[in-house]
């Protein structure tokens, strides 16, 4: 269906490439287009909103400057989905019996429904009498368990999930949330900090043992946090680098 005309601003002097701009960030949001196919072309919006392309193009240029589109040579112009795939080797770094460096790969050990957490709830934006999806997730390195992870979902959002058998659970999930669950993140925040009081099974630690605790909490494209994460990793396989300029 066509898009309606971008609406006046009354009384505020607004350019029209920003209305159209303001326009085509709603539709993002609302999730009008697949975030695995291009958006409409710049010629296709142009006849949709009834501008110039070059309108279009303004506005188009402005949202990839924005961090919400990407464009991609001889594509097209896509959502913008952070890559997370290398994302814990900012922090660890693994090696292969060869010596060569790897990315863990991820295993869904188990899922569940659990009862409303007043401070997990808290960090989803949820109510506090809201169910939640518990997932337990080990990454590996030629079958050696590097890391230890624990999941936190919505049950509204997420509920489709608990259908799910655990072999079918992608290597990266993010992917998977959107295919399944159509819930895309688009962003995320993540906080490190050190322990010596986590007890973890998957990882055969005790109480003493120094691990490295990564929280992470991923939103939405509306800035709505969709799932909480709590890594586990061994001290001596963390690494801090940083380039200045």
């Amino acid at each position: 269906m066509p898009a309606s005309p971008p609406a006046p601003f009354e009384g505020v002097a607004v350019p029209l490439y920003e209305r159209v701009r303001l326009a085509i960030q709603e539709r993002l949001v609302h999730r009008a287009w697949s975030s695995s196919e291009p958006i409409p072309t710049e010629q296709a919006l142009s006849l949709e909103y009834g501008v110039s392309v070059g309108t279009i193009r303004k506005a188009v240029e402005r949202l990839v400057k924005d961090g919400l589109l990407v464009k991609v040579q001889g594509k097209g112009t896509y959502i913008k989905r952070p890559d997370f795939q290398n994302s814990l080797l900012r922090f660890f770094r693994y090696r292969d019996t060869a010596g060569n460096q790897v990315v863990p790969t991820g295993l869904v050990k188990k899922l569940s429904v659990v009862k409303p957490q007043a401070d997990i709830n808290r960090r989803l934006g949820l109510g506090v009498d809201e169910a939640l999806i518990h997932l337990e997730r080990v990454r590996l390195v030629e079958e050696r368990i590097v890391l230890s992870e624990s999941i936190w979902l919505s049950k509204t959002g997420f509920g489709k999930l608990v259908d799910v058998p655990l072999g079918h659970f992608g290597n990266l999930l993010y992917p998977f949330y959107d295919e399944v669950c159509d819930q895309f993140v688009f962003s995320a925040t993540e906080t490190l900090t050190f322990t010596t009081s986590h007890v973890d099974a998957y990882l055969n630690t005790h109480v003493g043992d120094l691990l490295v605790k990564i929280e992470r909490t991923a939103h939405d494209i509306k800035g709505k946090p969709i799932e909480y994460r709590v890594s586990y990793g061994h001290a001596q396989n963390f690494r801090y680098e940083i380039r200045i300029q």
